[in-house]
């Protein structure tokens, strides 16, 4: 059995416009069929004339409840397609679904309006963080009406799913945005003043491209936390990040190396200055980015320990 594709997001993103795009893709112009599981109506309706062309089935299930295991198991069974496509209903459960067993390759698709993102994210933040916490790709329509606000839109997700890749469609065409235009901080410079937000993202950043902050002078505040049967002289910096809510957290942070390390109390909050160099890590077997402490100071915990994404 070949690929499936899970295509998720609220009602008017443009899923449908992007999996008639799929379809009419030369790469689709495949043997065999494609089924195509609809879970929701939404303004934009597919072409016959495509589907046909295209050999595709399409099936509807139109209640969360028939969303089942045993539904897509017997679907497959008597379409035996060579492919198959969901459109799912982004107000349903994504946390519910229970795939085939021999499902094992399913590449998720995330598709949002740039328009509505920033309403969604601030009123209905589990859903979205659920259709994009394992998309492979997010997919962006009206990109253009909100050019200014895409990294911010980007940073908001990633601090969700650091592995993601982002399309941003305009009316006009595609709009590009480099790694460091999506960035809190100006990665041209070679001394980072990190805030809340840009000190988490700078730790999800390094761990993925360690060699573009390798020198770069760093200024942050975080937790110090001792590391079990590690060196007396490391310890990790770190905050606790809310991505969703109070019950979704997760810890970003950095190994920093200091020669008075096993001098700081554990979970002591510190101001930090540091450069930032690559090391081997013995425990991961493979290089990481290490904060070379130049200047520590105790201070007392933030007023807003916990930085959030919300």
């Amino acid at each position: 059995m070949g690929t499936r594709y899970f295509i998720n997001g609220f009602l008017e993103a443009g899923k449908t416009t992007f999996i008639q795009g799929l379809l009419a893709s030369d790469y689709f112009q495949l043997d065999g069929r494609t089924l195509l599981i609809v879970c929701e109506e939404g303004n934009s309706s597919y072409d016959p004339e495509l589907l046909e062309k295209a050999r595709v089935d399409l099936v509807w299930i139109e209640e969360e409840e028939e969303f089942t295991e045993e539904k897509l198991t017997s679907l497959e069974k008597e379409y035996r397609p060579e492919r198959v496509m969901i459109e799912f209903n982004g107000m349903w459960d994504r946390r519910k679904i229970i795939w085939p067993w021999y499902w094992d390759n399913i590449t998720e698709v995330a598709v949002l309006d740039a328009t509505t993102f920033r309403l969604y994210s601030e009123n209905m933040r589990s859903l979205l963080a659920e259709q994009v916490r394992n998309a492979w790709v997010i997919q962006f329509y009206r990109s253009d009406e909100k050019r200014e606000e895409l990294a911010s839109y980007a940073r908001n997700i990633r601090a969700m799913n650091p592995k993601c890749n982002f399309l941003f469609k305009g009316k006009d065409g595609d709009i590009f945005l480099s790694m460091n235009e999506m960035l809190p901080y100006d990665l041209a410079s070679d001394d980072l003043c990190l805030d809340d937000e840009g000190f988490a993202v700078f730790c999800l950043d390094a761990l993925e491209r360690k060699e573009v902050y390798a020198g770069k002078k760093v200024h942050f505040i975080a937790c110090a936390h001792h590391m079990k049967d590690g060196s007396e002289m490391e310890f990790i910096a770190g905050r606790k990040v809310m991505t969703c809510c109070e019950a979704d957290m997760t810890f970003a942070g950095i190994i920093c190396n200091y020669f008075k390390a096993y001098e700081i109390p554990d979970r002591q909050w510190v101001q930090i200055d540091g450069i930032v160099r690559i090391s081997f890590d013995e425990v991961m077997q493979h290089e990481v980015p290490v904060c070379r402490v130049t200047n520590l100071t105790y201070i007392d915990s933030p007023k807003e320990p916990v930085i959030s994404f919300l």
